[in-house]
């Protein structure tokens, strides 16, 4: 093997890691296993573009999480009290590698927001405080940090806050080991659709109570917007057969000719 083509097997198999995990450099490496032909890809262009635009916001999420790092941004102190400080143990820290460049994109978002950005001791923790999100009043999780409309709140309830999201940094560095940045926020997002609010497994796992939600059973919601979805993820499963069939069909024709 030349060295250059070393390189491009070493960039795509850590592109293939940075973007979907441990679950895309399988799928990666079953891709240029031996004697394997690969089929000619339609749309090159679009994917090499939403590759580089994935590199490029990874690249400034984990460079600015280092500016955040280098120079750190002012412990949290709510008007009830800081809560007791927690220690770090290699854990903590290796979930704060895993969502190292979406912690970091979430910081940047918030102060570009004009938003007040501290660190919570307690379960160390970082709080975007004042921060426009698209939930509105509701906290929005990033990987190692949660932006929050307001922080008048009591130590008690601080201390409740930082541990559900804790939780939630969890479920995002597990996702991002296995699926990439966007695994866990896609997975949550259908999952909520159909669990939504108390129901969420994710927000169950993070815990209830810690998160302000009150317990409203764990059934799925099946509403005419879920039951169009299913009904159209059924259709497109009896379809694809048929699909599938039909273009190899079409392909093996082009080649006869």
């Amino acid at each position: 093997m030349t060295a250059s083509r070393q390189v491009g097997t070493a960039l795509g198999a850590c592109t293939a890691v940075l973007l979907t995990g441990l679950f895309g450099l399988a799928w990666w490496l079953w891709r240029q296993r031996p004697g394997h032909q690969p089929r000619v890809v339609r749309w090159r262009r679009t994917r090499a573009a939403l590759t580089g635009l994935g590199l490029l916001v990874i690249a400034v999420g984990a460079g600015w999480r280092l500016v955040i790092a280098i120079y750190p941004v002012p412990e949290c102190s709510p008007s009830g009290g800081a809560p007791p400080a927690t220690p770090v143990t290699a854990w903590v820290v290796a979930q704060k590698v895993a969502t190292w460049a979406e912690t970091g994109a979430g910081i940047l978002y918030a102060q570009a927001n004009d938003a007040e950005v501290c660190l919570s001791r307690a379960e160390n923790f970082y709080v975007g405080v004042k921060a426009q999100n698209i939930a509105g009043a509701r906290a929005v999780n990033l990987g190692d940090v949660v932006l929050k409309p307001e922080l008048d709140i009591p130590k008690e309830n601080m201390q409740m806050l930082v541990e559900h999201e804790a939780g939630h940094r969890t479920q995002w560095a597990v996702g991002t080991v296995l699926g990439g940045p966007l695994a866990f926020p896609v997975v949550y997002g259908i999952s909520y659709f159909f669990f939504p609010g108390a129901r969420n497994p994710f927000e169950r796992l993070a815990g209830l109570e810690s998160g302000g939600y009150t317990p409203e059973g764990s059934a799925p919601v099946l509403g005419p917007a879920q039951l169009a979805v299913l009904a159209a993820l059924g259709a497109a499963i009896i379809a694809a057969p048929f699909v599938i069939r039909h273009r190899r069909a079409a392909a093996g024709a082009r080649g006869q000719d």
